[in-house]
């Protein structure tokens, strides 16, 4: 289950990067197009690990909508303070999609392999008590619900 918590975590995290990468030059937290293309592709190499079509759309639109949680908090604060550009921002397309690529594989991986456990009714507390710690809890309780409510 640590590979499972550790990629959903992760990926939550990255949402710091993509929201100052989005910051910088304005572009809107949502983007319907990019987020179909991210689940289709899920879908394509998770039907390929034994994953179903409907168990991953829902995993990987919580995926999004927990990091859509943290942006626009994010974008809310920074609003607030009048922050301006962040120079360390790092560039969506060439840095943050390629680790979001890697961390969907390692996502996908890991549900696969903790199938039978995620599927187990008599199990869920395990799971839940596995999925408890994650740092990014801190950034956004929120976000950090939306990510894990398919496994619980």
């Amino acid at each position: 289950m640590e590979p499972l918590r550790l990629a959903i975590d992760q990926r939550l995290l990255l949402a710091q990067a993509v929201a100052r990468a989005k910051w910088n030059v304005q572009a809107p937290i949502e983007d319907l197009g990019r987020e179909a293309q991210v689940i289709q592709a899920a879908v394509k190499e998770g039907t390929a690990l034994g994953l179903s079509k409907a168990w991953i759309e829902t995993v990987f639109r919580a995926q999004i909508e927990a990091s859509k949680t943290v942006q626009r908090e994010l974008f809310a604060q920074w609003s607030a303070q009048h922050a301006g550009k962040f120079d360390d921002a790092p560039d969506l397309a060439k840095t943050i999609r390629p680790e979001l690529d890697r961390l969907t594989t390692q996502l996908l991986r890991s549900m696969a392999s903790n199938q039978a456990v995620l599927n187990d009714e008599s199990r869920k507390a395990e799971v839940t008590r596995a999925m408890r710690a994650l740092e990014a809890r801190a950034l956004s309780p929120q976000a950090a619900t939306q990510a894990l409510t398919p496994f619980l």
